[in-house]
């Protein structure tokens, strides 16, 4: 086994109720937080009410976009810093959450938000950040990331150093999602764990926390989308995505990732369904690269396989075509809308930006590259 480094320092509260404990954590974090919310799912779900009832003194920055800019972390940070804020609540989804930790960075460093997206990470620690995920997918309450649309570059970039304090995950915040969310959502937690797994930055801990995800996923993911009132079965998926967050934070993500956003900022695909659209060219890919890791994924989601090239790519190829299924999902990017005149130029830019690749097994080459588009295009 070769070394490796694991840290994460957010401390997870989990179960029904855990919001009702955010006036005790606040003892500790801070007295005034500015509580950053999305354009729904906080006050569908009675999440903001709970916090305010225990936050008097909040100010509240709502509407977070489903990809936050820039421009709009400005202003939550300005926000932030005339309300004399001193800590940082997010609730909502992984943008509310990206967008939180972006604001609590800017509260306290003097530059536009597209400057430490350029430089990837801030000069001065952020205010604390408590999250509270109202959907199970991003994990981004314990991740270092937030992922944010630079808006002149058109295009997503990172800003890393930016674990939550706390992270307070309760299930009943997630009965009120609609189908469509529980499906994407817990589709990027399920591509977060496969792509953490076959990275170049795996670790063996984080590895088994990848095959947890993917095992929850299979059993779990279905019975949320077709029963969304089954408390267990939103626990199981806000666990999985919390796990996936914890896979990602130390692994990073690879190419799935990386093209999906091509999906997302050209074409509107939500952000979880971009992601999954292309698993299966790249892990066909991967089986290659990484027979073993990729045959351990395909007989956690229920397809065991020798860990041969051969045997895991049809295996993990049929894993996620029996999901999809199984979620009564088309796998094919045309059907969510995508434009197949798009994919070359996409392949080409994909290029000009190395470090989307950093973390992927082996070395696909542009026309590879190529392939995987159109794969995803017409489905599987």
């Amino acid at each position: 086994m070769n070394p490796f480094r694991y840290w994460m320092p957010t401390e997870i509260v989990f179960g029904a109720g855990s919001l009702d404990t955010l006036g005790d954590q606040m003892k500790s974090i801070g007295h005034k937080p500015l509580i950053v919310t999305g354009q729904h799912s906080a006050r569908a779900s009675g999440a903001l009410d709970r916090a305010m009832a225990q936050c008097p003194e909040a100010n509240v920055f709502e509407g977070v976009a489903e990809n936050p800019t820039d421009r709009q972390c400005d202003e939550g940070a300005e926000r932030c810093r005339s309300s004399g804020c001193d800590c940082v609540v997010a609730i909502g989804g992984g943008s509310a959450i990206d967008a939180a930790k972006a604001i609590a960075g800017l509260a306290r460093n003097p530059e536009p938000c597209a400057t430490y997206l350029a430089a990837g990470s801030f000069g001065r620690p952020p205010l604390p950040i408590v999250a509270i995920p109202t959907t199970a997918g991003t994990g981004s309450e314990t991740t270092p990331y937030a992922v944010i649309v630079d808006s002149a570059a058109r295009c997503k970039r990172t800003i890393r150093g930016l674990f939550p304090a706390v992270a307070l995950l309760d299930p009943t915040l997630a009965t009120h999602m609609p189908r469509h969310v529980t499906i994407n959502t817990g589709l990027d937690a399920l591509s977060q764990a496969m792509e953490g797994m076959v990275s170049k930055r795996a670790t063996p801990l984080g590895d088994e926390l990848a095959l947890a995800v993917c095992r929850i996923v299979r059993e779990w993911l279905p019975r949320s989308a077709e029963d969304p009132g089954n408390l267990e079965a939103r626990g199981w998926m806000l666990y999985a995505a919390m796990l996936s967050g914890c896979v990602i934070a130390q692994s990073g993500t690879t190419l799935v990732h990386g093209m999906g956003y091509y999906f997302t900022l050209h074409f509107g695909v939500a952000h979880g369904l971009a992601n999954a659209l292309l698993l299966a060219p790249l892990f066909q890919y991967n089986a290659d690269v990484e027979p073993h890791k990729v045959s351990a994924i395909a007989g956690a989601l229920g397809y065991p396989a020798d860990p041969v090239p051969d045997a895991a790519r049809h295996a993990v190829a049929e894993a996620l075509r029996d999901l999809f299924q199984r979620l009564r999902l088309s796998s094919a990017a045309k059907d969510a809308g995508v434009g197949e005149s798009a994919l070359r130029g996409f392949a080409e830019d994909i290029f000009s930006d190395r470090s989307r690749f950093k973390n992927q097994p082996g070395e696909p080459t542009q026309h590879e590259v190529y392939g995987f588009f159109r794969q995803a295009f017409e489905g599987f």
